[in-house]
């Protein structure tokens, strides 16, 4: 009967040791992990912004992309990706990557393309649909150089027009000068008619974070920016409601909070590691002052990538409240070459995920 007493008291009234005092954590989340590991279509790429679609469906942007260049025999991909930028239209909580259709552009291939000259490229954000439309923030870039940094703004950047549900581009659309400030940094409708766009502008390693807002009925023109006091029409007098830790900064709205992810700077292996997390209760800011919520644990031979592109997916918040975030990597820099013998790993760019309890969240 002694040793009996003990187990009816944890049968009955819990065990003190339980999750109840365990560490909340982020952790790997291994099903949309895999999800991005596919052999048909878009096979590797960097990006993976997602936008929900009234249909049902889930569209996901990515920029450089690997399409139909996988070699089952040896695992691999070519060196070198084939578009500057392609998408997905997904089934929603669908997580087959087969049951997904894969979305490129005619001729030139890359989806969003409006300049004959493959020295101008883009590279897509965040969207939004209204009504029949998706629209859609395209960074507009030219090349420099032959580097992979060697390439910069060209001063005006886009929307795309998508229609929905058939999935084309229909029109771009050339935005106002924003002071090299990226607004397609998440968007987020308040209910009202009014659409808040953040954006962000490099300081040094670092970024500024800013809010815009916008008419959703008039997205091309009706942009006002927060300096800090109002709405004003100048982007120059736009003033920052947050910090970034490097230019991969993200928003979007979880429940009544305002959520910016960003990530520790990084252009080469053993660089950053962490996702930070900072939270307010309003648009206009402030945030709070960001906190780390994970290190990626990724490692070849004893090296962490080149990780960026750090962005969370409110519309895929599970039964426990758990918000997905997914990241990047790319290749391992000069510690590990990317290409040996014409192949390249495509594990070694694609988007991992994983998953942020609400209470990591909010800081509890």
């Amino acid at each position: 009967m002694k040793g009996l007493l003990p187990f009816l008291l944890v049968f009955f009234l819990g065990d003190s040791t339980s999750d109840k005092t365990a560490p909340v954590a982020a952790y790997k989340d291994t099903v949309v992990t895999e999800f991005f590991r596919r052999e048909a279509g878009l096979i590797a790429s960097d990006n993976a912004i997602s936008v929900p679609l009234s249909n049902g469906q889930v569209f996901w942007n990515f920029g450089d992309a690997y399409i139909d260049t996988y070699d089952s025999a040896t695992g691999s991909v070519p060196c070198l990706f084939q578009v500057r930028n392609a998408a997905f239209v997904q089934p929603k909580n669908d997580w087959n990557w087969r049951n997904t259709k894969t979305l490129v552009g005619e001729g030139m291939k890359s989806l969003f393309k409006n300049n004959p000259d493959d020295n101008y490229f883009m590279w897509p954000g965040s969207g939004y649909q209204h009504k029949d439309t998706m629209y859609m923030y395209c960074t507009s870039l030219v090349r420099t150089g032959d580097g992979a940094f060697d390439f910069k703004g060209t001063g005006r950047d886009l929307w795309a027009k998508v229609t929905v549900p058939d999935m084309k581009v229909v029109k771009y659309t050339e935005l106002p000068p924003f002071n090299d400030i990226n607004f397609g940094c998440g968007y987020v409708e308040d209910g009202k008619g009014m659409v808040y766009a953040f954006g962000y502008k490099g300081d040094f390693i670092e970024s500024n974070v800013f809010v815009a807002r916008f008419s959703i009925n008039n997205p091309d023109n009706d942009w006002r920016f927060w300096n800090g006091r109002s709405w004003d029409t100048s982007v120059m007098k736009a003033k920052p409601i947050g910090r970034g830790a490097s230019n991969s900064v993200y928003v979007c709205k979880v429940r009544n909070k305002y959520v910016l992810v960003t990530s520790e700077f990084s252009v080469d292996c053993d660089m950053g590691k962490k996702i930070y997390i900072a939270t307010s209760d309003s648009p206009t800011g402030p945030f709070t002052n960001r906190r780390a919520i994970y290190s990626i644990d990724d490692r070849e031979q004893g090296h962490s990538p080149f990780f960026y592109s750090v962005f969370p997916h409110p519309e895929y918040i599970n039964e426990k409240g758990e918000l997905l975030i997914t990241y990047c990597v790319n290749g391992y820099g000069k510690c590990l070459p990317f290409c040996q013998d014409g192949k390249a790993n495509p594990d070694w760019y694609r988007p991992k995920a994983i998953r942020v309890p609400w209470k990591l969240i909010e800081g509890r």
